[in-house]
């Protein structure tokens, strides 16, 4: 069967669209939740993925809907790959920003890049937006000011969430602790011989983690980092998920992926 975000999926391919969130992000750190979020949301990247065997009251998607590569220029990358679900699923779209060499820091290129947001904002059957950018701190103003005119502009009942570096969340008020985002994610993998390094001290950080099938190490030490009862968990998989993987998450259990990365 193919549900409302599969829908969002085909109209990111053949058009380019019309353009229970929170407020921002600096309430105590108990706020900083999905709510009505599945414990467990998959990130789905640029690959044909077929989740229709995912129990909805264990498991989410997290779609990647399109890249956005900021230059003198913005251009968006849509999304091309079909993702099949259950009816039900609870879904969210994935934002990927990549500054290029030629990155320039202006308002034009400000509100391009909110406008790209917008566009996937406004997909049907999403429960809000995920943006990933790896900021630099060039770069921070930047992204600052697209988050505060996505948010400004976001339709009603989205939350807006980041990807977040660990050591982003590493300081209590660290850069990141006023921007006008519901929950930050941070990425506890492909971290090295950094691999718990880290203590999430951030509040915007302390409702969510985000780890990968292929680091079992990194995975234990993330979710020791965090209550169970406050965190929604994202899974990443070097490989597309495969019907044995979605079996365990059905199961309550995290599977380990030894198919090799990306």
């Amino acid at each position: 069967m193919v549900d409302r975000a599969v829908l969002a999926v085909a109209l990111l391919v053949a058009s380019g669209l019309r353009g229970d969130g929170a407020g921002p992000g600096n309430a105590a750190p108990d706020a900083h939740s999905l709510a009505g979020a599945p414990p467990i949301v998959l990130w789905a990247w640029e690959e044909p993925e077929d989740l229709r065997t995912a129990d909805p009251a264990h498991v989410g998607v997290a779609f990647l809907a399109e890249r956005v590569f900021v230059g003198s220029k913005v251009e968006i990358v849509r999304r091309h790959q079909r993702i099949l679900t259950p009816g039900s699923i609870w879904a969210e779209a994935v934002i990927r920003i990549e500054a290029t060499r030629a990155f320039e820091d202006n308002a034009t290129t400000r509100r391009a890049a909110a406008d790209a947001v917008l566009q996937a904002a406004h997909l049907p059957g999403i429960r809000g937006v995920q943006i990933d950018f790896d900021a630099t701190a060039q770069q921070r103003a930047f992204y600052a000011e697209v988050l505060r005119q996505v948010r400004a502009a976001l339709p009603a009942g989205e939350h807006l969430e980041i990807t977040a570096l660990v050591s982003w969340c590493a300081q209590p008020q660290s850069w990141i602790h006023a921007l006008p985002v519901d929950l930050a994610v941070p990425m506890n993998f492909r971290l090295g011989e950094h691999v718990g390094a880290w203590v999430v001290r951030e509040p915007l950080c302390a409702g969510a983690t985000g780890i990968s099938t292929d680091e079992p190490e990194g995975q234990a030490s993330a979710l020791a980092a965090t209550p169970v009862q406050k965190r929604t968990v994202f899974l990443f998989a070097p490989l597309p998920w495969t019907a044995d993987q979605l079996a365990a998450l059905n199961r309550g259990n995290v599977p380990h992926d030894r198919r090799g990365a990306r």
